[in-house]
């Protein structure tokens, strides 16, 4: 598939509909250095490398770029001749579909919208950058000395930066959220669970004696949704 950068997209754009296509992706200049750091830091995005994906506009419109979410910034990111641009109007998005995996804004940031039914599952994909343990005694690593969390992060408008080239750490921070009956609610352990589903919390907590669930594994999060709405 040929991908369409951001000047050929919006030759493609019908003119009349081609204001909100602009104030979706307006962009300051970019970062000289923002393909290094893409190279260098590649732990700050949730996929591997920039993939061809789409974003569905409220009004219908599909927009082909080189799509991927930055976890520290938490911003949908796209890749234009060398550089990395943030999709700075995400309220004017409807759906962002990279890899097959559906990303919902909400605010500035995206929601994985992970199982859909009676009950819907997101994953709020975050992330905070921290230095590396710095060396300790006798070999050792000195966690106290080293757990200060970086400021100013910045990537594509928001560029990041480390003031001393050094690795970087990123410690997940992700976030589960369940959506039901029009009510986000977030997964703070397995008795949050058993209040969610509450009108099913029998089924519910026999399919968790079946195994030992742990409500921090999304995967265990998501199969126990699909047997919740599988239920009659």
């Amino acid at each position: 598939m040929r991908i369409l950068f951001f000047s050929e997209t919006m030759k493609a754009i019908n003119p009349a509909k081609s204001a909100i296509i602009f104030l979706l992706f307006l962009v300051l200049p970019p970062q000289t250095q923002a393909q290094v750091d893409t190279i260098r830091d590649p732990e700050q995005f949730l996929f591997p490398e920039f993939t061809v994906g789409v974003a569905r506009t409220l009004n219908g419109e599909k927009v082909i770029l080189n799509l991927n979410y930055n976890i520290v910034t938490e911003k949908m990111v796209f890749l234009q001749n060398g550089q990395i641009f943030d999709i700075v109007n995400p309220s004017l998005i409807d759906t962002v579909f990279i890899e097959g995996r559906k990303f919902i804004p909400s605010g500035k940031v995206f929601y994985e919208l992970v199982a859909n039914g009676k009950a819907d599952f997101f994953i709020q994909h975050k992330g905070s950058v921290k230095k590396p343990p710095r060396p300790a005694a006798y070999g050792g690593t000195s966690e106290v000395s080293s757990s200060t969390y970086v400021a100013n992060v910045r990537m594509g408008n928001d560029v990041f930066r480390m003031q001393e080239k050094a690795p970087v750490h990123i410690e997940d921070g992700s976030l589960f959220l369940i959506r039901k009956n029009y009510e986000m609610s977030l997964v703070t352990g397995k008795k949050s669970l058993l209040k969610i589903f509450e009108d099913k919390r029998g089924d519910i907590k026999e399919f968790m004696g079946k195994s030992k669930f742990d409500a921090e594994d999304p995967e265990q999060i998501y199969k126990l949704v699909i047997y919740y709405n599988g239920l009659p």
